[in-house]
Order: C-alpha cells, then structure tokens, then sequence
C-alpha cells in the first residue's frame, strides 16, 4: 500500500497556469506512481478576488484526488490599506542586494512591524483565506506521511504549515520582491522538516534573508523537462513566422508587461524599417485599458498547449520583462523549443539561466531591449541553429524528472 502525502497550493485545476500552479500539478502527476497524492486548495480559479470557482469537496483529475476548500473573498480595499507597509518596502527593495541596502532593508521592515503593521491580518486580507482548509490539515495531520507546501506567499502556507511542521516540505517559490522581506515570514521560514529550491539562486536568497533556514535540511530540484510535449499546433492567419516576438503568462504590471510594452513601442518609432514587426502577448490579460490591442500589439488571451508551442516556435524570440521569478517555466519550455529568450538581466533567475546556457539575450534598460530586438530580427539561421541546440542541451542537461524525485524521495525518507 502507498503511503499518502498531500501537496497544499493555493489554486489547481484547469486553465490555471500559473508558475507554482503548473508546478504543483506536475509534481503532484510524477509522485502518484510512487505515492497516493492529494492536493489540498481552494476552489478559486482567479488570484485577484479569490472569487469561489470550482465546487466545494473532492473531485479527481487526471488520477490525482483534489480536495477543495471556500474561500472569503478578498476585500481589495482594507488589503491596498493595509499593503501601505509592502509599498513602502519596495522603495528600499533593491535588485542586487549589497550588504548597506540589505541592512537598511531589515531595518525598514523592523521599523514597520514596530509600528503596528499586522503581517497575520494582512496575510489573511491577501488571500486566498480558507479556514476549512487549515482545519482539515489539522484535523487529517495524522493520516499523511507528509505535507508539501507551495509558495511561502500565502496563507494556507504560513497557516498549514504550523499544523505539521514536523512532516512538512516546503517549497518557496521565492524571489527578490518586497513582500518576501515582510518581517512575518520569518516565523515560516523557520518551520519546515526540508525546503526545496528551485534554483541555487533561490536558496542564496532565502538563506541570506531567513539565516535560520541554513540549519534547515533542503535541495535543488525544480521541474523535468525530458517528458515535455512538443507537439506544435497551427499558427494563426494574422502572424507570421519571424515576425513578431511573443510574451506568455500573466499580463500583470509585476511581471514587467507595462515596461516592455513601452520599450517596444519605442523600438517601432526608432526602427520604422521594422513596421510590420508585432508584439504578441499570449494569456489573461488583467490591465484592461493599460494595453489594448492595436496594430503592433495582439492579446491572444489564454492559449492551449499546442498554441503556445506554435506562437513560441514561430516567434523572432520570447521575452520575459519579469523582475521577480524563482525558475520560470516559460523560459524553459522556449530554451527546449530550440527558441531564443530576452530576459529582464535585474532577475537573476532568468540571468542565469542565459549566462549558463551561453544563449539569449538579457536587458536592463531601453537600448538593451532594442539592441536584443535587432540581434534576433537580423541573425543568421546557421548561428539561430546553434544557439537553439545550446539551449535545448541546457534544458536536458539539467531538468530531468529522475534527479528531481529522487530528490523528493530523499526529502520524503528524512521525515
């Protein structure tokens, strides 16, 4: 008989596409071989309001057993009120952390708790708040060998995970933004029985920020890749191939779409040779009159599988403007498509990610993204085909699913 783990994520389900989301569903499908796998969430679909989607109680998919929970709405005005605190943080927040703004930093965010920012209010009016999820892992504990928790962001993590810290994996998912050096997280990062990373660049970080997690068991692991489905569909009449370049995921401010929009505006004013040349943005498009569709820019909205390898196959390049990312599947899938990535150079996950590989490009201003913008748009297809299989062989070489769950088998056998 199996032993039974569950995996804690904060949504799951179709048409969700998320990072951790993604993550979670397909650890959760590589384990069941191994384990009788649960997944605990919530039945929201959206990260904004945290809005009831999917029917409260258990449903199965694709052979995994998901348990939902409700979740109270999000008041998105007591939350912008009590995220005064988080904004101010940003301003000291700093891409490459030296050691005088990193010791400002945690002076700030001590400063603000002392002032009374309430981090357990504050988690709570962020969402998604489920308090039948937290009551069902305290209730169920005892019937679970272990307990695997994605993202150290939100509550059912931070409340979860006191219920069974002792069995507990923790998988943080973390990135240089401000909310991670919130005071509070700090009771979290000292809880968990083993952390894995997705990046050794993650494990820098937490380790600098949460020293305490130093004394902490933990692993790099991530996602395979050697199974990934390359199946390519047809690409839509108004693009064509090497004419346009292609944003995938969340079309969202944090993720840099507003900034690389600008940019590349202003290449198409500097360049008029290049008019016929589009920006496509494929996925759920949350800034509404911030980007509209024009004739340089195409909303596809949320796309499929076989769509998404055909808008990333075709394109000139896929760009990822994100400042905060802690492995980014996206640039992986491109990099096993042979297909060249630009990446915002100040998030050092995807910097790595082109320094290691010898392939892409990266940017930090303007100039950059135009100068990254004309290298694809004018490079050779002999030197195109050599950096794809630089990048392919990348992927391969280090994201295989053997050595991930080995790594999690081994996380599993310490508890």
């Amino acid at each position: 008989m199996k032993d039974k783990i569950a995996i804690v994520v904060q949504r799951y389900g179709p048409g969700i596409n998320g990072g951790a989301e993604l993550h979670a569903k397909l650890l959760a499908e590589k384990l069941s071989s191994l384990y009788e796998v649960e997944v605990l969430t919530t039945c929201a679909i959206e990260y904004e309001f945290w809005d009831n989607y999917y029917p409260e109680g258990a449903e199965d998919i694709n052979g995994i057993k998901i348990r939902r929970f409700k979740t109270l709405k999000k008041d998105l005005q007591k939350f912008n009120k009590l995220s005064k605190t988080v904004r101010n943080i940003r301003k000291y927040s700093t891409r490459k952390l030296t050691p005088l703004n990193f010791a400002y930093l945690l002076y700030k965010r001590k400063k603000y708790n002392k002032e009374g920012f309430n981090f357990n209010e504050w988690l709570e009016t962020q969402g998604p708040f489920s308090k039948d999820l937290i009551n069902f892992i305290k209730k169920e504990r005892e019937n679970y060998k272990v307990f695997i928790f994605f993202t150290y962001l939100y509550h059912p993590t931070n409340m979860g995970i006191k219920e069974v810290a002792g069995k507990s994996i923790l998988i943080p998912t973390a990135h240089d933004e401000p909310q991670f050096y919130l005071e509070g997280y700090q009771t979290l990062f000292s809880l968990p029985k083993f952390i894995i990373y997705n990046t050794q660049t993650e494990k820098d970080l937490v380790e600098k920020v949460y020293p305490e997690t130093k004394n902490i068991h933990s692993g790099i692991a991530g996602i395979g890749f050697d199974d990934y489905d390359p199946t390519v569909g047809p690409l839509p009449e108004n693009l064509s191939a090497g004419k346009y370049f292609v944003y995938v995921g969340r079309i969202v401010e944090d993720k840099g779409c507003v900034m690389m929009i600008d940019y590349f505006r202003n290449f198409k004013k500097e360049h008029p040779e290049y008019r016929d040349i589009k920006l496509v943005l494929a996925g759920k498009n949350a800034l509404n009159e911030k980007i509209t569709q024009g004739e340089d820019i195409i909303l596809t909205g949320f796309v499929d599988h076989a769509l998404k390898n055909a808008l990333i196959t075709h394109s000139a390049a896929l760009i990822i403007p994100s400042f905060y990312e802690s492995l980014s599947l996206i640039t992986l899938e491109a990099m096993l498509l042979k297909v060249p990535v630009i990446v915002n150079g100040n998030c050092e996950v995807l910097y790595d990610h082109i320094e290691k590989s010898k392939t892409g490009k990266s940017f930090s201003g303007n100039t950059e993204f135009s100068e990254a913008l004309l290298y694809y748009l004018t490079l050779t297809p002999e030197k195109s085909a050599a950096e794809g299989s630089r990048a392919k062989n990348y992927v391969l070489e280090n994201y295989s699913w053997d050595s991930i769950i080995n790594t999690f088998n081994s996380a599993i056998k310490t508890l």
